[in-house]
């Protein structure tokens, strides 16, 4: 007992999805075998491997168990997977240009550049605000992104739950495909625990601009 509540304590025997120390585990484990394969972990980003095969290089950039892997030969590629397959079990895997990775579908165009773009996940964020978005917004933001209503009645329950995810999601989008959101995104992430009625017409102006541009790469 423990401040008048039955408590259980136990001791896992494997790593269980979720906690800290798993995640270590599975990156020990995944670049261990890696390195077994030849690969050398690059020193700057511990989540980028290389290998020299048939004098060009390989790279297997990861995200837990999410991969990309390159190299100019597509057979070599293929055996690389079918390496990786043994040890871990077989993998879904997408080839050619169009790829969709973490909720991001990247285009590896000829001309030697990619486009980022995440349009299920701007949809998700306009249909789970609980907002009804229906005009379209040429800018993100308004003049008085900053201005701060002392008396506006805070949010409450289901209401204070879906702007904190709201403002989550756009943060996970506005990183990684939408950099132009980012100002009025990174504003509302210091008020999600503080979060009042006049930060849901904020939000709303974000997810007005989203809805105009949306198709944007």
């Amino acid at each position: 007992m423990e401040l008048g509540r039955q408590v259980l304590y136990v001791q896992l025997l494997k790593a269980l999805y979720g906690c800290v120390v798993s995640a270590l585990l599975w990156y020990e484990l995944f670049s261990g075998y890696l390195k077994e394969m030849g690969f050398e972990i690059n020193p700057y980003d511990s989540c980028i491997a290389n290998k020299i095969i048939d004098n060009k290089q390989c790279t297997i950039a990861w995200y837990v168990d999410d991969m990309k892997i390159s190299h100019v030969n597509q057979d070599v590629v293929t055996q690389i997977i079918q390496d990786i397959e043994k040890k871990f079990g077989k993998m879904s895997v997408t080839r050619d240009h169009k790829h969709k990775l973490l909720g991001m579908d990247r285009n590896f165009k000829h001309d030697c550049t990619v486009t980022v773009q995440m349009k299920d996940y701007l949809q998700e964020s306009m249909d789970e605000s609980g907002l009804n978005i229906t005009h379209e917004a040429a800018t993100p933001f308004k003049g008085n992104l900053f201005d701060v209503d002392h008396e506006s009645p805070f949010f409450e329950g289901e209401e204070f739950d879906t702007f904190q995810n709201s403002v989550a999601k756009l943060l996970y989008i506005t990183i990684r495909a939408r950099l132009d959101m980012l100002l009025p995104v990174a504003f509302l992430c210091t008020r999600v625990t503080k979060s009042t009625k006049q930060y849901h017409m904020k939000l709303k102006s974000v997810l007005e601009y989203v809805k105009g541009s949306i198709d944007l790469a």
